[in-house]
């Protein structure tokens, strides 16, 4: 029983620990991957540069902003 105990232990400050470490890290996470789907990389030399959505993606909102209009076009006539 000690050992499951010990080993549980040192699970749980692992896991803390790496949490720890992901929390430090500014270009790991959740969101990061998410950005990094849907935008293009900001320019590094210029401190005002923006991030702007790939072009994939604002087709597919083209697209579905048409889909809508349709839509909506042929239900509220």
């Amino acid at each position: 029983m000690a050992e499951n105990e010990r080993g549980a232990e040192n699970r749980e400050q692992a896991l803390r620990d790496f949490n720890r470490i992901l929390n430090q890290q500014a270009d790991i996470g959740l969101t990061k991957i998410i950005s990094s789907w849907f935008f293009h990389r900001p320019n590094i030399f210029d401190p005002n540069s923006r991030r702007r959505p790939k072009p994939e993606i604002l087709i597919v909102l083209g697209y579905l902003l048409l889909m809508a209009a349709v839509w909506a076009a042929f239900n509220f006539r």
